[in-house]
């Protein structure tokens, strides 16, 4: 059944985050607004409304609007208005965009914990050195972490950033905190894409023990790269997903060819 015509999304004037685009700002809390009233479709208000109660700009709308009409949560129809699309809004983790992994276990309807952090100082290998464009034994910090699902073992990721990336002190608690966080507030570096290997694999022991299932379980591995604002590697990043408590889907378009 669609969901009624609602004349308001209730969304509330936005806080602003320093160094994110107001856009991306404003497309972030009407996506996170359109999965919990518009689960099952409905056209949105106009832009002016959605303007007026987000306390921005009708260009900062239309440009949130659009980065969701790409992600396709929203589908824009000439003359007749902008509606929720429920078969993608249904999705809860997409291959195709990055999350931060308590949003992500969150979106798939569980609660988010951090198990088990462990900080290592070690030298950049040369695989590593090569990915984030370093010099073979350059000092890194690597953070091991554990994110759990409603208390089950969901996530496995092991960050490797350069030391000398880190501009201010810090205490070690900081990085059980997600990476972004920490990139901002002592590296004041920005993520703006990531680049994921995607590798499915089955657990070793060590891995077995680190998710709690059994050796030999398939298990899905991204191999990711976290890149700067202007254009620098910033991050390794490892990542293993348990199935079926995170899978992932793909909103695949079709293009024409002319």
């Amino acid at each position: 059944m669609k969901a009624k015509l609602k004349t308001t999304m209730n969304t509330g004037a936005m806080r602003i985050k320093p160094n994110v685009p107001m856009a991306v700002q404003a497309a972030e809390l009407l996506r996170n607004r359109l999965r919990r009233d518009y689960v099952n479709g409905g056209r949105l208000p106009g832009e002016n409304v959605i303007a007026s109660e987000l306390g921005v700009s009708r260009g900062t709308v239309r440009q949130a609007l659009a980065i969701l009409e790409r992600e396709g949560v929203i589908l824009r129809q000439q003359g007749t208005g902008t509606f929720a699309n429920p078969n993608v809004l249904g999705i809860n983790a997409r291959v195709d965009m990055a999350y931060e992994f308590t949003q992500l276990i969150e979106a798939a309807g569980f609660e988010a914990a951090i198990d088990t952090v462990e900080v290592r100082r070690e030298a950049a290998s040369a695989d590593l050195a090569q990915r984030l464009g370093l010099a073979t034994g350059d000092p890194v910090l690597t953070i091991h972490k554990i994110f759990l699902a409603s208390g089950q073992r969901a996530i496995y990721v092991v960050e490797q950033l350069p030391t000398a990336l880190v501009q201010s002190e810090y205490a070690e608690s900081e990085l059980t905190h997600p990476i972004f966080d920490f990139l901002d507030q002592r590296c004041h570096q920005r993520v703006d894409y990531i680049v994921s290997e995607i590798v499915p694999c089955v657990a070793d022991q060590g891995l077995a023990e680190y998710l709690g299932i059994e050796p030999g379980q398939p298990i899905l591995k991204f191999s990711e790269v976290f890149y700067s604002t202007s254009n620098a590697p910033l991050v390794l990043a490892t990542v293993y997903f348990r199935d079926p408590l995170i899978r992932f889907h793909a909103l695949r378009q079709l293009t024409t060819v002319t």
